[in-house]
């Protein structure tokens, strides 16, 4: 609690914003409470039920205020429309450069973002599997890395967390010829800064259970701090019950790992990746209407073996979505205390109506179908999967959490409206804006207001961190 004379001093204050009389939802202390949160200078001033004094006072009643969502695993890649779409939906901070590519140099990406400012928060990873691969001569995904090429790669890689890469991603699925020398290598500087390394599995499907278990190895071996990326999208086509055991023995064990998840049980790639190579209609078990075009001029079209093959002729990295999942492995997914929301969105697609739900509908479709809907798991549960669990994972150390101090990151959202209207291409348009999210505060700046988008609201700035040696 407050001195009497800390209290009169912040009542003394004029806020730039209050949010009054809201349900504030803080995952840090797990508490929920009738308050009135003020905002100040890009900060959370204070939370309290005294009437406080503001520029701008918002009628929160009714209504969920918790932080402001991050994404943990996404494309958006320093594209301004996709990072509109996200702000529409709750997310504050987005963490891109995943599944082993995104932008480079690092140090061009964090400066354009913060000179120009940007919609939302955004920070990056440097990637392997496609980047730092082409740029020692890998181009063919299945060529095996020399020596030389493994320690060039590394310097590479160093280079750019010191530029303010926040960790290393690899997509090992696809680079099928990457070999345990090269994974070690990159992942011994990872841990040697302490920094994270998600990782999109080297299989999914029926492979999936197995380069689960490599991952663990990875840790086991290193230290470094494993991110399980999109964990449905590589294990949840019925290998779910198999794969959880495996991640909950290393939480026993005492093992660095983090998973994150999508609310979608669809994933989209690029067709001409090694995710739809030789031998993928068996993989899937499934035919070539499972798999819908989701961008470029036959966006919205089932494929057909025609199609399929003009595609990898003329067009190989056009996006594509398969709908080869389970979706009540979703759900068994996202239960799991240990798994935080991710959208893997903004993949392969740039342009307004095209591209997949998730890009513009996951925290919405958490709030309104998983928790209100479904009663899947609680509000509380949510906010912290959507929160406080990536903050805390990725070092975020003012995000993530309502309090004094805290970015003034924050959603103000109503639970009983909040709900996804994306659709897949050809169902409807997979960028509509959702329902019910009616602010969205960003460093303390609008970019929601009575939830419209503020066009020229551009308060987001480049996340990064500086490099130490990890110690005790």
């Amino acid at each position: 609690m407050l001195e009497r004379n800390d209290m009169a001093k912040l009542l003394s204050v004029e806020y730039d914003y209050v949010i009054e009389n809201g349900t504030v939802i803080d995952p840090k202390s797990e508490l929920i409470t009738i308050a009135n949160v003020a905002i100040k200078d890009g900060k959370i001033g204070v939370i309290t039920r005294a009437d406080l004094k503001a520029k701008e006072k918002i009628d929160a009643s009714g209504k969920i205020v918790c932080p402001g969502f991050i994404d943990p695993h996404c494309h958006i890649d320093g594209y301004l429309y996709n990072a509109q779409c996200y702000a529409k939906m709750g997310v504050t901070t987005a963490i891109t450069g995943n599944c082993g590519f995104g932008p480079y140099p690092i140090k061009d990406f964090i400066d354009r973002i913060n000179n120009e400012g940007f919609p939302i928060n955004h920070g990056t990873l440097v990637g392997h599997s496609f980047d730092m691969r082409k740029m020692v001569g890998l181009e063919d995904p299945f060529k095996v890395a020399t020596s030389k090429e493994i320690n060039e790669m590394v310097k590479i890689a160093e280079e750019a967390l010191e530029q303010g890469a926040i960790g290393i991603s690899l997509g090992l699925e696809y680079a099928p010829a990457t070999t345990k020398e090269e994974i070690l290598a990159l992942a011994r500087l990872a841990a040697k800064y302490d920094k994270v390394m998600p990782i999109h599995s080297r299989s999914d499907s029926w492979g999936s259970v197995k380069a689960l278990r490599e991952m663990v190895k990875i840790q086991e071996d290193t230290g470094v701090r494993i991110l399980i990326s999109h964990l449905t999208y590589q294990n949840g086509m019925g290998m779910m019950k198999e794969s959880l055991p495996i991640i909950e023995k290393a939480y026993a064990q005492g093992y660095k790992i983090a998973v994150d998840s999508g609310a979608y049980h669809a994933f989209a790639t690029y067709i001409g990746s090694e995710v739809f190579g030789e031998g993928w209609l068996e993989k899937y078990d499934c035919i070539y209407e499972d798999v819908l075009v989701s961008a470029g001029p036959h966006v919205g079209k089932r494929l057909s073996e025609t199609l399929y093959k003009e595609l990898l002729a003329t067009d190989p990295k056009t996006l594509c979505t398969a709908f080869v999942g389970k979706e009540y492995e979703v759900i068994e997914a996202m239960q799991q205390p240990y798994v935080m929301v991710s959208t893997d969105g903004a993949v392969g697609s740039h342009e307004p109506g095209t591209g997949h739900p998730q890009d513009a509908g996951t925290y919405p479709k958490v709030f309104g179908r998983f928790v209100r809907e479904m009663n899947a798991f609680s509000m509380m549960e949510a906010v912290k999967k959507c929160t406080l669990m990536p903050a805390e994972f990725f070092g975020l150390e003012n995000k993530g959490w309502l309090g004094t101090g805290a970015d003034a990151d924050v959603v103000v959202f109503n639970p009983k409206t909040i709900i996804d209207k994306a659709e897949y291409s050809g169902l409807g348009i997979p960028d509509t804006p959702p329902e019910g999210i009616d602010w969205v505060f960003i460093n303390g700046v609008s970019v929601i207001k009575n939830g419209k988008l503020v066009e020229n609201s551009r308060p987001g700035r480049a996340i990064h961190q500086e490099n130490k040696i990890w110690a005790i």
